[in-house]
C-alpha cells in the first residue's frame, strides 16, 4: 500500500526517542511510541484527506492494526476528513469489536467520540441504545467510549442521556471513566446548570474524582457540596458513636445481670 509506507516514511523521519518514552510513560499505553507530536499528525493526515472512503477505511486498519499509538491516533485522524460524510457506515466500522478492543488509553477513546463516534450519534439517537449496553461493559474503555461519546450532543444542548449515563458511571470504580464522567457533567453544566447541579445535590457521594471534574468550573457551588458532605459526614460518625456507646452500655448491663 503506497500511502502506509510513505507515511511511515514520514513518521520515521520525525521520531524522537526521548519524547516518545514520556508519551508512552504519560498516557500508560501498551503501544509502541515514535515521539511525534499530535499537531504533526494530523498535518500527515491532512495529507491524505483525497483518499476514497474504502482507501482510508483499509488504510485505518493498517495503521491501527500496527501496535504503536501514534500510528493508530493517525487512523483517528484520517477518519475526520470525511467528517461531512458520516453515516451509518462509520459506526459500524469503527464499533467493531475487533477494532473496540484495541482501544487502551484516554486519548484514543476521547478523539474516536469527541470527532466521530459522537458526531454520528448526533443524527442517529437510535444509536443510543449501543451506547447504553457499552455504559454496562465490564471494559472501562468501553464505559467511557459511552459517556465521553455524548460531547457533540452536549454542544448541541442535548443533555439527557448524558444525565442517564451518569446516574451509574458517575460511582464507577475506573478512574477513567471517573474522570469523563466528571468531565461530561461540566460540559453539560454550560447549557443547562440548574438541571446539572440538581443531579449533583442527588449523588453528591459520587466518587470525589468525578465530582471535583464536574463542579471545577463551579467554584460556589462546589464549596457548598463539599460543606454539604462534611456534616454529612460528621453526622454520620456521631451516629455511629452513640450506636457504639449504646452497644458498650448493653454490654455493661449484661455482665452485672450475670453477676447478680
Amino acid at each position: 500500500m503506497p500511502a502506509l509506507e510513505q507515511i511511515r516514511g514520514e513518521l520515521h523521519s520525525l521520531r524522537n526517542p526521548q519524547k516518545a518514552q514520556g508519551s508512552k510513560n504519560y498516557l500508560k499505553s501498551p503501544y509502541s511510541f515514535y515521539g511525534i507530536t499530535v499537531p504533526q499528525l494530523r498535518k500527515i493526515a491532512k495529507q491524505y484527506n483525497n483518499l476514497s472512503i474504502y482507501d482510508t477505511f483499509n488504510l485505518f486498519d493498517e495503521l491501527w492494526n500496527s501496535g504503536n499509538h501514534e500510528e493508530m491516533n493517525l487512523a483517528l485522524y484520517l477518519l475526520t476528513n470525511h467528517k461531512k460524510k458520516f453515516n451509518i457506515e462509520f459506526w459500524d466500522f469503527l464499533m467493531r469489536e475487533d477494532r473496540l478492543n484495541k482501544f487502551k488509553t484516554w486519548d484514543h477513546v476521547d478523539e474516536a467520540c469527541s470527532h466521530t463516534l459522537g458526531e454520528i450519534l448526533v443524527a442517529n439517537v437510535h444509536l443510543n441504545n449501543e451506547i447504553k449496553k457499552l455504559s454496562e461493559s465490564r471494559n472501562p474503555w468501553m464505559r467511557r467510549i459511552s459517556i465521553v461519546s455524548q460531547y457533540p450532543s452536549i454542544k448541541k444542548r442535548k443533555i439527557q442521556l448524558t444525565i442517564l449515563l451518569a446516574e451509574k458511571l458517575c460511582y464507577d470504580e475506573d478512574i477513567y471513566v471517573q474522570k469523563a464522567t466528571g468531565w461530561m457533567l461540566r460540559e453539560a453544566a454550560k447549557k443547562n446548570p440548574v438541571q446539572v447541579q440538581e443531579f449533583i445535590k442527588i449523588h453528591k457521594d459520587m466518587k470525589p474524582t468525578c465530582l471535583s471534574y464536574a463542579t471545577e468550573r463551579m467554584p460556589e457551588f462546589k464549596k457548598h457540596i463539599k460543606e454539604q458532605l462534611k456534616q454529612e459526614q460528621a453526622t454520620k460518625e456521631q451516629k455511629q458513636e452513640t450506636k457504639q456507646e449504646i452497644k458498650n452500655i448493653s454490654e455493661l448491663d449484661k455482665i452485672k445481670y450475670f453477676k447478680n
